[in-house]
């Protein structure tokens, strides 16, 4: 469909199509297990190479932008002094990472950065990590590979295996931090955005307290030896692969592939250090609550929820303003 749809010979994509379901297949006779950090493949498959080839037809960069990109000249040079940088950003399909690199290793020549594109360390749940169709594409990837909370407990059996994993994810996250240079990419609602009774993407997915604070926690821990800085951002990207209205607790999706474009915004850095202060929890929230830590831990988590939603709609609204066929 999308062949025709750009007047090409759907033929063309027999190549590509090809490599990857034997790809898959290697996947199903011998599973292969993801390291808590992961570090992205080149060979002997080219898996990255793979991906572009695989999503190029999908993915329509001429409607595609990214708002707020001048911030990422700040981002770079933060890198480059050997600070971290984490973004935390609402997630909306699995081809989240193949939105990112497209944008920024083949999109617009204002925010073109190949090796940015590929120096970005995702946080991924074991969706994309056990799932055989998924992962021709997640070995393409660095990731920090974690058990998502809502499939701990299935099976039973493997709930402290996959507790112990998490755990020695958090120290390979912790060595990142501490070496400096680290960029990664985190959606702290915990998984994809879902859309409402009508259909529609209206807004990110909720941040999870817990979350934004163990970043936070982890941050403070290296912050002797690293600074991290926070970046709130949005994706509008649900096109792709739109995700099953509701959350599944079992492998394996239907998964339809559609024409899209891909968007990014990125807003202000966020400054937790001045907004969980006494002051200005006092401030905002009634006098009791001053010296609370789980008033603080709220506030970080609806402050960074905010800048994303805020992000959010100004890809909504740019969509609309620049007459995409796809958005909003």
């Amino acid at each position: 469909v999308v062949a025709n749809e750009l007047g090409r010979d759907p033929s063309s994509a027999v190549p590509v199509l090809t490599e990857y379901l034997g790809l898959v297949e290697a996947q199903l006779a011998t599973p292969f297990k993801f390291e808590p950090y992961h570090k992205a493949m080149y060979e002997p498959v080219d898996h990255y190479d793979l991906d572009t080839r695989f999503m190029e037809p999908l993915i329509d960069l001429d409607d595609s932008v990214v708002l707020g990109h001048e911030h990422f000249d700040t981002v770079k040079r933060q890198l480059a002094a050997g600070d971290n940088v984490v973004f935390l950003s609402n997630h909306q399909t699995e081809a989240d990472p193949s939105a990112w690199s497209a944008l920024f290793d083949r999109g617009d020549d204002a925010w073109r950065d190949a090796t940015f594109a590929k120096n970005l360390v995702m946080v991924a749940g074991d969706r994309v990590t056990t799932d055989p169709v998924a992962v021709p594409f997640s070995k393409a990837r660095n990731l920090l590979c974690i058990y998502s909370k809502r499939h701990m407990d299935n099976p039973p059996e493997r709930k402290r295996e996959k507790q112990m994993h998490n755990t020695r994810t958090m120290g390979a996250m912790l060595k990142l931090l501490a070496s400096g240079a680290a960029c990664i990419w985190v959606a702290p609602s915990g998984g994809r955005d879902r859309p409402d009774d009508d259909g529609v993407f209206a807004a990110p997915a909720r941040f999870d307290v817990k979350s934004v604070d163990m970043f936070r926690l982890m941050a403070s821990k290296v912050g002797l030896l690293k600074k991290t800085h926070f970046w709130p951002m949005a994706m509008l990207t649900h096109k792709l692969f739109p995700p099953p209205p509701k959350v599944g607790t079992t492998l394996g999706e239907p998964r339809i592939a559609l024409r899209g474009s891909v968007n990014i915004c990125l807003r202000p850095e966020l400054d937790f250090d001045g907004l969980v202060t006494p002051e200005y929890v006092q401030a905002n929230f009634p006098d009791a609550a001053a010296n609370d830590k789980d008033a603080a831990r709220i506030l970080a988590a609806e402050y960074a929820y905010a800048e994303c939603n805020a992000a959010y709609a100004a890809l909504l609204q740019s969509a609309v303003d620049r007459g995409s066929p796809y958005y909003p």
